[in-house]
């Protein structure tokens, strides 16, 4: 009985193919895999540092594979800050075939009749099935109500003179399984100048105060740019612009959501105006602005808003001061 609870003891703490035995449990994670999955989800190197408890120079060892094998601990808490298991970040094992089983007895009369009105049972459910998709097949497309597109912009609500702040225009309501043209004409506040826009657009499709974007998508879609204004504290900076698609008659129908932002003295990222930037307003910009291709948000000086004491504007130098 002690030998039976010896061994199911050791069943218990037995570890993974990837781990490596020892008194400290490592296991060998694979440097491609991690780098892969932080620029996709546009990560950077400070934010896994900081979550991981590590320095940066720790994580491009890892990436770099110059560490192979890394802390038990530190790869669970590496795979929470990229949003996958453990097991998607480890080296990947040799496949081994294994040989097909075998019945052990071979199939009686009886056994042979039941498979045939199991296959007679099957194709009758396959008919009656492919009818119901048919029906529906054909009711979705000659009866389907059009489509409703939507589109949404997204500024802050405030914002430094001077400094870059982004703009999204997220569009909803396209279907997934074919391709919708749109046009998307945003006019631009006659103090702005225009830094990035995302995705790009062909010739002449920016001008000094209209971007015009023309475009098919598929399902949900984003349309971003850059800007920054001239002005005085309190005044407002409007937006106008409208998305049309195809199937749409009449006048292209104007984007909804923010339309106006304040010129102050806050960094546009700190949404409650304390002149620092909380865990809630930085996952908030990673939330938002992440999966926006060839944008910068100027995600760096907010982490560093985010790690210091906070920040200032100094108007001498016309600059965003870190306080330590």
């Amino acid at each position: 009985m002690v030998l039976q609870n010896i061994r199911l003891l050791n069943q218990e703490l037995q570890m993974t193919d990837n781990s490596i035995p020892g008194p400290m449990s490592m296991v060998k994670v694979d440097g491609a895999k991690i780098k892969h999955l932080r620029e996709i989800q546009g990560l950077t190197q400070l934010y896994l540092a900081t979550a991981v408890h590590v320095t940066t120079d720790t994580i491009s060892r890892w990436e770099n594979k110059r560490y192979p094998s890394i802390k038990k601990e530190n790869g669970i808490k590496l795979a929470e800050a990229l949003n996958v298991r453990l097991e998607d970040l480890l080296e990947n094992e040799e496949t081994t075939e294994h040989t097909p089983l075998v019945p052990e007895h071979p199939p009686t009369t009886e056994r042979k009749k039941i498979s045939v009105r199991k296959i007679w049972h099957l194709l009758i459910s396959l008919t009656l099935l492919g009818t119901v998709i048919a029906f529906v097949g054909y009711h979705y497309l000659y009866s389907s109500p059009e489509l409703t597109i939507t589109a949404e912009r997204s500024a802050p609500e405030h914002c430094i003179a001077g400094q870059p702040f982004p703009i999204l225009i997220k569009i909803s309501g396209a279907p997934e399984d074919k391709s919708t043209a749109i046009i998307i004409r945003e006019n631009l506040p006659a103090n702005a100048t225009l830094a990035k826009i995302s995705p790009e657009v062909a010739t002449g499709g920016v001008k000094k105060d209209t971007i015009k974007w023309l475009k098919k998508i598929n399902g949900t879609a984003t349309f971003a740019y850059i800007i920054r204004v001239t002005g005085e504290e309190d005044e407002q900076v409007g937006f106008y612009g409208t998305a049309a698609v195809s199937n749409e008659p009449g006048s292209p129908p104007p984007i909804s959501g923010s339309s106006t932002t304040s010129i102050g003295y806050y960094h546009w990222a700190d949404t409650d105006k304390d002149n620092t930037i909380s865990d809630s307003e930085i996952l908030a910009v990673y939330d938002r602005y992440s999966q926006v291709e060839g944008i910068d948000v100027g995600i760096d000086t907010i982490e560093k808003i985010w790690l210091g004491s906070g920040y200032k504007w100094n108007p001498d130098k016309h600059a965003i001061e870190i306080l330590k």
